[in-house]
C-alpha cells in the first residue's frame, strides 16, 4: 500500500479555495458546452474528461484529504490526458513542449505526494508560473485586448483551465506533512 506523507485539512482556506476552483471549473465547462454542444468525441474531450477530473478531485479531497491526498492523482492524470489531447491542435513544437510540461506536472505532483520528492515547494512554481503566464501573456491578447472583443461567455473554457491551475496551486499550498 502506497503511503502519502501529505494530508490536507478540509477547513483550511487553501483547501476550500482548491475545492471551489475545481467546482467553478466544472460549472464553467458544463454551462459553456451545454449551450454550445459539440459532437460526442468533442463532448467527451472538452466536457467529460475535465468535469470527471474536477469531480474526482473534489471527492478525493473532501473524503480522503485528511488521511491522504494521493487519491487526487487520478484527477490530475485525467487533466493531463485532456490537455495532451487538446494540444493536438497546436503547432508541432508547441505541442511537444506542452506535452512534456503536462507529463512533468503529473510526475512532479505524483512524486511529491508519494514523498519521493521531499518538498512541496517545487509545486508552487509548477502551478503558479503557467497560471500567471496564461493570465498576463496569452489571455491578455486573446481576451482582454482582442479586436473585435470576445464575448465574456466565450471566455468560459479558458476560465475553466485557469480555475484548474488555481485549484492545484491552492491544494499545493494546503498540503501538510503527516504528523
Amino acid at each position: 500500500m502506497l503511503r502519502c506523507p501529505y494530508t490536507v485539512d478540509v477547513r483550511h482556506h487553501s483547501t476550500r479555495l482548491a475545492i471551489g476552483f475545481m467546482a467553478l471549473s466544472a460549472l464553467l465547462r458544463l454551462t459553456y458546452y451545454i449551450a454550445k454542444p459539440l459532437p460526442l468525441p468533442g463532448m467527451l474531450l472538452h466536457l467529460g474528461l475535465p468535469v470527471s477530473a474536477a469531480v474526482i478531485f473534489i471527492f478525493a479531497v473532501c473524503l480522503r484529504g485528511d488521511s491522504s491526498v494521493l487519491p487526487t492523482v487520478p484527477s490530475v492524470l485525467l487533466g493531463v490526458i485532456f490537455f495532451i489531447c487538446k494540444a493536438t491542435a497546436f503547432a508541432p513544437l508547441h505541442r511537444a513542449l506542452c506535452t512534456v510540461l503536462y507529463i512533468a506536472v503529473l510526475l512532479l505532483y505524483s512524486l511529491t505526494l508519494l514523498g519521493i520528492i521531499p518538498t512541496k515547494v517545487l509545486l508552487y512554481p509548477l502551478f503558479s508560473l503557467p497560471l500567471l503566464y496564461h493570465i498576463f501573456v496569452e489571455d491578455t491578447k486573446l481576451y482582454f485586448f482582442a479586436q473585435p472583443p470576445v464575448p465574456v461567455f466565450d471566455w468560459f473554457p479558458e476560465l475553466s483551465v485557469l480555475s484548474i491551475m488555481a485549484a492545484l496551486l491552492c491544494i499545493s499550498i494546503a498540503l501538510d506533512k503527516r504528523k
